[in-house]
């Protein structure tokens, strides 16, 4: 499900390009270059330290994000959702993540399949095929196609369940967005298995927040 929300409101470019210290996004490959990233690397750039360095005020905004746009989906009854969203960076002649997988291969599978959390995807510049993820409609159906969306719009999916990944982009245009994952808090079962990036523990007031 494609939801669309109001950038005036949500100025989320203006304030990751200031967090980033740019003018735009869509050109980052051209500010600074990085061999193919693996999946040891695809969080260590440049950019995604300036962004969790200089995040506060862009999870200001989040926050509300979450509150008006996300809990109003689930007719306004309490969430847990993801305390810092997870920073992605396509750069041209590129990747995001280094490899495809399910979310839940990272978790506990036993945990993800009770808590079932639900992912988002929140691009900050126009996508296109190339410096998009790519997803199957049905777990192991291998069918897979492009999240293609425009800024002002997010994706609701099942990362946990649905096997992505993303391909090279050979696009001139980088892409730059956020994900995060968000449950009904009557789902919500705490883990002690840690996040694989910031080994957060997948808890309220680890990975997760409640609102």
């Amino acid at each position: 499900m494609i939801i669309d929300y109001n950038t005036e409101d949500f100025p989320f470019f203006e304030l990751i390009c200031e967090a980033l210290n740019v003018d735009s996004l869509v050109n980052l490959h051209e500010i600074k270059s990085y061999d193919v990233l693996t999946r040891d690397k695809d969080q260590s750039t440049e950019w995604h330290k300036l962004y969790y360095n200089n995040n506060r005020r862009f999870l200001n905004y989040y926050e509300t994000f979450i509150k008006e746009i996300i809990r109003p989906l689930f007719n306004g009854d309490k969430i847990v959702y993801q305390k810092i969203p997870t920073f992605r960076v396509h750069l041209a002649n590129n990747i995001a993540v280094g490899e495809w997988h399910k979310d839940k291969d990272y978790r506990d599978k036993n945990w993800a399949e009770t808590v079932q959390e639900i992912n988002y995807y929140l691009p900050f510049t126009d996508t296109n095929e190339h410096n998009t993820f790519w997803y199957e409609s049905v777990e192991d159906k291998n069918d897979f196609s492009p999240a293609l969306l425009n800024y002002g719009q997010i994706l609701e999916w099942d990362g946990s369940n649905l096997t992505h990944g993303n391909k090279k982009n050979v696009s001139n245009s980088t892409r730059v967005s956020v994900d995060f994952r968000v449950m009904p808090f009557f789902r919500y079962k705490e883990s002690d298995i840690g996040s694989i990036n910031m080994k957060s523990k997948f808890k309220i007031g680890g990975y997760y927040n409640v609102i």
